[in-house]
C-alpha cells in the first residue's frame, strides 16, 4: 500500500509539474499571438517508452528542441512540449522534472507477444489515451500538435507546415503503396486501395488535434489487426507496420497530407559527400541508421559495425559517453554534425550520468584476419592460450578468433584503438580507450581484456562494457612466444 502511495503521489507531482509548465506556456502563446499575428503555434509530442535506450535519446531530443525554440524567437511557431510515455502502470520514470512528460499505462506484456513483440503499438496506444482523457489534454497548449520520436534532432527552427485539414509530414521512400498490397489494406478498409494512401508516417507529422483525434482509433485497431498474423509481413515490412497501420487509417478518413521532402534526414555513411550547409535545407535529423566508418575515413560497408561507430544501438542499457570522438578526416558532414550534436546535449546536460560504454570506436569486434594477427604481437601471443575465468578454467583463446568458455562458445580479437588509455589503469579506460586490449565477447556480453605478462603466471583483467564489473583471469598454458 505504502508503495502504491509513494507511486500516486509521484504522478499526481508529476501532473502537477506539467500542468504548471502548460499554464506557463498557454499564457506566453497567448501573449505572443497578441504580439505575433499570423503566429499558429504546434506543441511538440513526443511519444517514448521509459527504458533507458529512450530516456537518453529523449533528453537529446530535447535539449535541441529548446535551442531551435530560443533560436525562432517569441515569433516561432514552436511552442510548449510534452513528453508522452507508456510505462508500466503509468509511473513516473524520474525525468519528469527535466522534461516535462505524462505517463499513461502502457499495454500489458501479454497484449505484446501476442502481436509478435511489438513494443510500437504502446505509441498509439498512448496518444489515444492522451485524446481520451481531458486532464492530460490539458498539458497541450495548442491546436496543432508536431508527433516526434526520440531519435529525431532538431537542426534549425520549424514552422507550422500543417493547416487545419491539411497535415504535414515526411515521405518515406518505402511507404510508396503498390497494387500487391490491396488486399491487406481491403481487409481493415474495405472500400479503399494503394492508390489512397500517403508515403507517411505518423512520425514527424504535424497535424491538427482534431484530426489525431479521428485516425488514432482506427490507427490503433488497424495496427492491432496487422500484428496479429504473419500475413501482412509477406508485402508489408514488421518494422514499419505501424507506420502502415497510420497511413491506412488517414486514408481510410480522406485525410491527404502535405509531402514534405526536407522535413528530416537520414544520413549514413554511404550518402557519400553532403553540402556542409545541409542542416540549414533540413529540420530533423533522424539518426535511425548507425553511422559507420574505418579509421581511414571510409565507409565500413553495408550491414557492417565500423572502426569508428555513431549507433543509438550500442546504448541500450546506459547512456553515451560524453565527449565522444569525432569522426576520422574524410568521413561527411552529417557525421560530424551529428556527433557534435550528442556531445552538446550531453555536456549541457548536467544531470547526464558517467557512462560506461565505448564510446565511438571499439564497437567492430570481428575476428582478427590473417593480416591482423600477423601485426599484432599481443593476439599472436595469446591465440591458442588457455587461462581461468573467476577461478573456473576452460576459457581458450581459440585460433581463428574463437572463443571457448564453459558457458558457451564466442569471439576474441582486436580492440580497436579509441584516443587515449593505453596509460590509464582505470577500468573506465579499458572499456572506452584501451589501446592494448582484446576483447571476449560471450553470453551476450562484451568484455575488454587487458593482459599482465609480468606475473607469475600471468594474468589478465576483464571489464565488462556497460557496467564494469571486473572479472580477473590466470594463464594455464598454451598460446604463443613472448613478442
Amino acid at each position: 500500500a505504502a508503495t502504491s502511495a509513494a507511486a500516486t503521489s509521484a504522478a499526481a507531482t508529476s501532473a502537477a509539474a506539467a500542468s504548471a509548465a502548460a499554464t506557463t506556456a498557454a499564457a506566453a502563446s497567448k501573449s505572443d499571438a497578441d504580439d505575433c499575428p499570423g503566429r499558429v503555434p504546434f506543441h511538440g509530442l513526443l511519444t517514448c517508452q521509459g527504458s533507458v535506450y529512450q530516456q537518453w535519446q529523449a533528453r537529446i531530443m530535447y535539449f535541441h528542441w529548446k535551442k531551435q525554440t530560443a533560436a525562432a524567437g517569441p515569433c516561432g511557431d514552436m511552442g510548449g512540449f510534452t513528453r508522452l510515455v507508456a510505462s508500466e502502470g503509468g509511473k513516473p520514470d524520474g525525468l519528469e522534472g527535466e522534461i516535462p512528460s505524462v505517463f499513461v499505462p502502457q499495454l500489458p506484456a501479454s497484449v505484446i507477444e501476442s502481436h509478435f513483440h511489438f513494443g510500437v503499438l504502446n505509441r498509439p496506444e498512448s496518444v489515444r489515451q492522451l485524446l481520451a482523457s481531458p486532464a492530460l489534454l490539458r498539458q497541450i497548449t495548442s491546436d496543432f500538435v508536431l508527433v516526434l520520436e526520440t531519435d529525431h534532432v532538431l537542426m534549425q527552427p520549424i514552422p507550422n507546415l500543417a493547416t487545419r485539414t491539411t497535415p504535414a509530414a515526411f515521405t518515406f521512400g518505402y511507404m510508396h503503396a503498390h497494387a500487391s498490397q490491396d488486399w491487406v489494406i481491403q481487409r481493415y478498409w474495405p472500400e479503399g486501395s494503394s492508390a489512397s494512401l500517403d508515403p507517411v508516417g505518423p512520425s514527424p507529422l504535424l497535424i491538427h488535434l482534431d484530426q489525431l483525434r479521428a485516425i488514432a482509433p482506427r490507427w490503433l485497431n488497424f495496427l492491432l489487426g496487422l500484428r496479429s498474423n504473419a500475413d501482412a509481413e509477406r508485402v508489408m515490412q514488421g518494422w514499419v507496420q505501424e507506420m502502415w497501420g497510420y497511413s491506412i487509417a488517414a486514408a481510410s478518413l480522406g485525410v491527404k497530407h502535405r509531402l514534405v521532402r526536407n522535413f528530416q534526414v537520414e544520413y549514413g555513411a554511404s550518402a557519400g559527400r553532403i553540402p556542409p550547409e545541409f542542416p540549414t535545407l533540413s529540420y530533423i535529423f533522424h539518426y535511425t541508421y548507425g553511422i559507420e566508418y574505418t579509421l581511414q575515413g571510409r565507409p565500413q560497408g553495408v550491414m557492417q559495425i565500423g572502426e569508428w561507430s555513431l549507433d543509438k544501438r550500442h546504448y541500450g542499457a546506459d547512456h553515451p559517453p560524453r565527449g565522444l570522438q569525432l569522426p576520422p578526416d574524410g568521413a561527411n558532414a552529417a557525421a560530424f554534425w551529428l556527433t557534435r550534436a550528442w556531445n552538446e546535449a550531453s555536456a549541457g546536460i548536467p544531470a547526464w550520468p558517467d557512462s560506461h560504454s565505448m564510446g565511438t570506436v571499439g564497437w567492430r569486434r570481428n575476428k582478427p584476419t590473417a593480416d591482423e594477427l600477423a601485426a599484432s604481437p599481443l593476439a599472436r601471443r595469446v591465440e591458442g592460450s588457455r587461462w581461468s575465468w573467476s577461478g573456473v578454467a576452460g576459457f581458450e583463446f581459440a585460433r581463428g578468433g574463437e572463443l571457448v568458455t564453459p558457458w558457451g562458445k564466442g569471439v576474441w580479437g582486436l580492440v580497436s584503438k579509441a584516443a587515449g588509455g593505453a596509460d590509464d589503469p582505470s577500468k573506465d579506460a579499458q572499456v572506452k580507450a584501451c589501446a592494448d586490449c582484446l576483447f571476449a565477447d560471450f553470453a551476450n556480453a562484451n568484455h575488454n581484456v587487458r593482459f599482465s605478462w609480468d606475473a607469475d603466471p600471468p594474468t589478465f583483467r576483464s571489464v565488462r562494457v556497460g557496467d564494469l564489473q571486473e572479472v580477473a583471469g590466470k594463464w594455464l598454458g598454451g598460446g604463443g612466444p613472448a613478442a
